[in-house]
């Protein structure tokens, strides 16, 4: 499906998502972290947060940041979607929930586990500030920026809305008045653990919306199930499914009679054995997914054997 892996290109997502966990790391509360120099590659820079509320059977927990969006500095209309994973145990029950349900926001994509179906329908788009607002900003300096500003409707058309906004007056205007057609704008997708089953489902919901050339996921879990698996094969984009196969969570939900649950292509799997330790923090970690990817990236601390 697409073009055959390239480890550096996916070194580069990957530090994407190590971005996301260091930025929440610092601060779990925080729900605008601001990246320190060096969490996001060269030549990104952070154009908005995304927000998301872990849901497990009969609560939803308050939002809590969980990635971002980064545009590309020079070329202006690409951008990378980072999503991080699991960090905390409601979010491990999201991941092991059963259940397999139409996705609504695609009823024709066969069906996908309630909890990632759920918590898909709570992402939020929180705009780090505007073209127009950066342009008083740097006018009116060193007056305060203006506080972030909260798109509603859906994550897709959140994320046009937040791309809208960030186009030059005159493209801003020629959309406004729908006098000319928005520019396409191009994705790059990437997450580890329940970040790539949200990275996934955002790709089959919004693959008519953007140009996704590129899904890369680091220890997923199952999505869906064999339709739905079926129907995202068939789409004209390159999907980087990256597997240890020591890690429990690319093992989940289990294929049962009734739970005809299926990956989506293309895996590249290796295996930790020898490398870490032998516990599933370890084999499931971000580095020791990176290590494999390149060896000069050392495995965490903590997993080192």
């Amino acid at each position: 499906m697409g073009r055959p892996l390239d480890k550096q290109e996916a070194v580069l997502y990957g530090k994407f998502v190590n971005a996301a966990y260091a930025m929440f790391k610092r601060d779990p509360t925080q729900l605008r972290p601001e990246p320190a120099t060096g969490d996001i590659p060269d030549p990104y820079e952070l154009v908005a947060w995304i927000h998301m509320s872990d849901y497990f059977v009969w609560w939803r927990e308050k939002p809590k940041f969980y990635g971002f969006i980064a545009r590309h500095k020079e070329q202006k209309r690409n951008f990378v979607l980072a999503l991080r994973g699991t960090e905390g145990w409601v979010e491990w029950l999201d991941d092991a929930m059963a259940r397999l349900v139409r996705f609504r926001q695609v009823p024709n994509a066969g069906r996908v586990e309630n909890g990632f179906e759920e918590i898909y329908s709570t992402l939020k788009v929180v705009n780090r500030y505007g073209a127009a607002d950066r342009e008083a900003v740097a006018k009116a300096a060193p007056a305060p920026v203006p506080g972030p500003k909260q798109i509603e409707k859906t994550f897709g058309e959140q994320l046009e809305h937040l791309a809208d906004s960030l186009e030059e007056p005159a493209v801003q205007e020629q959309i406004r008045t729908a006098k000319g057609r928005a520019p396409r704008r191009s994705f790059v997708v990437t997450g580890h653990s329940l970040g790539s089953a949200l990275a996934t489902l955002f790709v089959i919901r919004n693959k008519d919306r953007f140009d996704i050339s590129t899904i890369c996921t680091f220890a997923s879990p199952r999505v869906g199930d064999t339709e739905f698996a079926e129907q995202f094969n068939q789409l004209p984009l390159t999907s980087w499914r990256i597997v240890n196969t020591q890690d429990v969570v690319p093992k989940l939900p289990l294929r049962l009679p009734f739970f005809d649950y299926q990956h989506v292509a293309t895996p590249y799997e290796f295996s930790s054995a020898g490398v870490v330790k032998a516990n599933p923090a370890c084999w499931h970690s971000m580095e020791t997914y990176l290590h494999w990817l390149d060896p000069d990236i050392n495995v965490d601390a903590e997993c080192k054997r």
